[in-house]
């Protein structure tokens, strides 16, 4: 793109966020959790950026994202920078993972839906209990007809905003060895034995939460990456997490050469 489209973009972006910014919005003080008014316009707001594809500027068309260049996505993401917003529910934690190693019906329902601002989908890797050790998962995942039944506890899951999925780290097999036991469910929260309850503070000085499951049933195509695959997918976040690009460039390009093969793109 020249840099006289950017500038115009620049110029495209700045008006629209001038008509949908309330310029009288406040943010709560440093440390304090945000108040459900400021929840709902968050969520939003988050629907219509997008709606535009800003949430992820640079990410395909077909799943949500704005498709456009490099230059093009860090203009949007500076002109949103500038602005005082309060945090956006949009954990890109889970995203690359799931592109890496979910199948391409796997991306079109969460991935699209997320990068639309319609979901809240949140990792969820670690335990109150479980230390320093990932690959010591307590939460377990245990075969159960055509799918899974869930029991365990996962913490640490930030920011005000009740997910409506989990991305989660579980153990598959019990009785398996370390790291191959463990495997990645996507699971809906509005099901039967899922309850949430306060958790510890942030050093920000805002409450995390904790998720708690009891027998709740998962069906066998919420596996992300297949059985066994877990901790590799887990990597996969940690890296993300760390600023890391997630995936090898030799990786990203079989991963675009089999969705441009899947979605003609």
């Amino acid at each position: 793109m020249a840099t006289n489209d950017l500038d115009v973009l620049r110029i495209q972006v700045r008006a629209w966020l001038d008509s949908n910014i309330p310029p009288d919005l406040k943010l709560p003080p440093r440390g304090t959790d945000m108040s459900e008014e400021l929840i709902d316009w968050t969520l939003f707001f988050r629907r219509k950026l997008g709606s535009q594809g800003w949430l992820a500027p640079d990410w395909p068309l077909h799943f949500g994202g704005g498709g456009y260049t490099f230059q093009a996505a860090q203009v949007i993401r500076e002109e949103l920078k500038r602005r005082p917003l309060p945090p956006l529910p949009l954990d890109n934690m889970w995203l690359t993972p799931l592109r890496a190693f979910g199948t391409e019906e796997q991306k079109a329902r969460w991935l699209s839906r997320t990068l639309r601002g319609e979901i809240t989908v949140v990792h969820a890797i670690s335990e109150p209990r479980g230390g320093s050790d990932l690959a010591g998962q307590n939460t377990l995942a245990i075969k159960d007809g055509d799918g899974y039944m869930v029991t365990g506890e996962k913490g640490y899951i930030h920011g005000p905003f009740k997910p409506d999925f989990l991305f989660m780290l579980v153990n598959t097999d019990p009785d398996g060895p370390k790291y191959e036991n463990l495997s990645t469910v996507i699971m809906d929260v509005d099901t039967d034995g899922v309850t949430f309850k306060k958790g510890s503070k942030t050093l920000m000085g805002t409450t995390d939460s904790n998720a708690i499951m009891e027998k709740v049933w998962v069906s066998a195509d919420r596996i992300v990456g297949g059985e066994g695959n877990g901790w590799e997918v887990a990597q996969c976040m940690i890296d993300v997490e760390r600023g890391g690009p997630g995936v090898t460039a030799e990786q990203r390009e079989a991963i675009e050469q089999r969705e441009r093969e899947h979605w003609g793109a």
